[in-house]
């Protein structure tokens, strides 16, 4: 089935277009911008100076590709590791530097964690909506909220009309209710939610709610109308048709925005992040707006920023990245922000109902989404425009992130993988075919892998990042609602790829789940449903330990973003970022890793949170 599809659920939004082309026009671009910034970042013109430290006397995981992950103590001057090692190894190391000591009284120092896959400016934008997750607020934001319902999110919404000078205006200056992160599937029983429901919260007031997936948004009667669409009754509008309601309603003003981007990055860094990689840059009609936003944000914030820059399903589209970028691999500066690779798309997400299948959803008869089959869709009906544009892409030495999350989407990116990557007569050579393996390809979410998908990856030297998420917080509902029992079983299989040899990393796709690095390596090390009444685990088989856990939050996350000969361990010449926590996440008796306090976080010797001074900071 052909489908205007600019992006999946968490990958890229289709309505971003429309909102960042309202929001950075004109005088955005220059002093409006700039006074923006300088309201969100004041504290920057105090340039603040690396500090010269050695920590001693607490858990000190290197996290070392070598294998020498704990050590005593540690040094830091001008931003780098310069020493680790005994204490009177690395305080002779240190004598040049004129360095202080930390005494971590038996707590844990470990290297920044590394977030491989979120959505920056999306996430930014929706922190201006109604909040309707069904995550618990902070600080259990980390949670499932056990609650969540229609009617519970109808009150928050009637909470929200009766404050009417407080709702966002649209040019006409009327009120709008605009909330995100409706998700129907972890409901206490799956609504679907239509504008004759919206209607009897108000008939006159629009509203518009985004699904957590953001493939989807609901529309009352009144937003219908304002948006002139007479063609869905229903009020659910998917993919690209939602922009043309958003080109109506209420947009943030640009401080707002900003405000809310350092937000968005703040919470990172007091979760532990000192890295994040955008996995979807550039979606917009101003892409070099959004470099430009990223760029500015990186050397202002408490995080470095990698990205992947965002291809439709066009090909010249991706030749214009190609003609104008090149990717920044190896740099060995104090990289704040760089371009990393290219990101392809080929499907929706599963708990949309949009992943790519090969046999309908369990629950397509029961559930189903206007203009979509039982089987979801596929952003790429003629597979070999992908398999042209993947070809371009690694024969320019772009390293790739290929979306696919349904199981027929895996079956076609690994055929098309494999037609690039492996030598033929009259093709590549086993020469171009070794170079092109090394770029580190990946496979994003790879929600539903067979054994015969899992070979093929490790054959081809293909690496998966999973949304663990989809075990912890939605594994109980693929299990009993969308997928069944049995091919629930297929979802990210950690344990077969690492036993695969594949090197494997673990992601948020911030917006779609909560940021928490602590929280997917104990999704990942438990797979407890944590939606099921019994808290059932979901194949324990795929359960890894806990160092295969925390590296695929710290090296082997900066080894898929190729940030490990900068970040990602602690070893003399890496840079100094590191993360203080309250409790050791390799400690056996230590079981809810998400609650794990997240003392302090430093980037490039610099101390970017502490917990003693931040109470409360981390917000949804």
């Amino acid at each position: 089935m052909s489908h205007d599809h600019l992006g999946c659920a968490c990958c890229n939004l289709p309505h971003l277009p429309t909102l960042t082309s309202g929001l950075l026009t004109g005088t955005a671009l220059s002093g409006e911008l700039d006074a923006a910034f300088q309201q969100a970042y004041p504290q920057h013109a105090q340039k603040l100076t690396p500090q010269a430290t050695i920590f001693h006397n607490g858990n000190i995981h290197t996290m070392a590709a070598d294998g020498s992950d704990q050590v005593a103590a540690l040094g830091i001057a001008g931003g780098t590791i310069i020493a680790t090692g005994t204490l009177d190894e690395v305080r002779q190391a240190m004598q040049p530097h004129q360095a202080s000591e930390v005494d971590l009284d038996g707590r844990t120092l470990l290297p920044g964690f590394v977030e491989p896959h979120m959505h920056i400016l999306p996430s930014a934008l929706y922190k201006s909506w109604l909040s309707l997750t069904p995550f618990l607020s902070a600080p259990r934001q980390q949670e499932l909220d056990p609650e969540y319902s229609f009617k519970s999110i109808s009150w928050r919404i009637g909470a929200a009309l009766g404050q009417p000078d407080q709702l966002p205006k649209d040019k006409k200056g009327n009120p709008w209710v605009l909330g995100f992160g409706v998700d129907p599937s972890l409901m206490q029983s799956w609504e679907d939610i239509t504008a004759s429901e919206l209607d009897k919260l108000s008939s006159t007031v629009p509203i518009l709610l985004m699904n957590s997936s953001g493939h989807l948004a609901y529309l009352n009667t009144a937003a219908l109308k304002a948006a002139n669409i007479e063609d869905s009754p229903s009020g659910v509008l998917t993919e690209i048709r939602i922009a043309k309601a958003l080109l109506v309603a209420p947009l943030p003003k640009l401080p707002e925005f900003i405000a809310c981007l350092k937000q968005v990055l703040d919470n990172a860094s007091a979760m532990g992040f000192t890295s994040v990689f955008d996995a979807g840059l550039g979606a917009t009609d101003a892409p070099l707006v959004e470099i430009g936003l990223l760029k500015l944000a990186a050397h202002l914030g408490p995080v470095r920023i990698g990205a992947a820059l965002f291809t439709k399903p066009d090909e010249k589209a991706l030749d214009n990245w190609l003609d104008h970028y090149k990717p920044d691999l190896d740099n060995h500066g104090d990289q704040r922000f760089s371009i990393k690779a290219i990101k392809l798309i080929a499907d929706g997400s599963n708990q949309g109902l949009t992943g790519y299948q090969s046999q309908p959803y369990a629950c397509s008869h029961d559930h189903s989404i206007p203009e979509v089959p039982p089987t979801g869709l596929s952003n790429y009906p003629d597979t070999s425009v992908f398999s042209r544009m993947l070809d371009k892409a690694v024969g320019r030495g772009w390293p790739v992130l290929v979306h696919a999350n349904g199981d027929k989407a895996v079956e076609y990116v690994l055929h098309s993988y494999d037609k690039v990557l492996t030598p033929r007569p009259g093709g590549i050579s086993e020469e171009e075919a070794q170079k092109r393996r090394q770029l580190r390809l990946r496979v994003e979410h790879a929600s539903l892998l067979n054994d015969e998908a899992i070979t093929k990856m490790a054959t081809l030297q293909l690496n998966p990042s999973f949304l663990i998420g989809h075990v912890g917080y939605w594994g109980h509902t693929f299990q009993q609602t969308i997928f069944g029992r049995e091919r629930a079983q297929l979802l990210d299989r950690c344990h077969s790829a690492l036993n695969a040899g594949m090197h494997i990393s673990l992601h948020s796709d911030h917006f779609v789940s909560p940021l928490g690095p602590l929280r997917m390596m104990e999704q990942a090390v438990f797979r407890t449903m944590e939606g099921a009444p019994g808290k059932e685990v979901l194949n324990p088989d795929e359960r890894i330990s806990r160092m295969a856990g925390l590296r695929a939050v710290t090296l082997d996350a900066a080894w898929h973003c190729h940030m490990d000969h900068l970040v990602g361990s602690l070893e003399a010449g890496k840079r100094a970022d590191l993360v203080i926590l309250a409790q050791d996440p390799l400690d056996d008796n230590v079981r809810k890793l998400r609650d794990i306090v997240v003392e302090e976080t430093w980037l490039a010797g610099v101390q970017v949170h502490s917990a003693a001074t931040s109470a409360g900071a981390v917000t949804r």
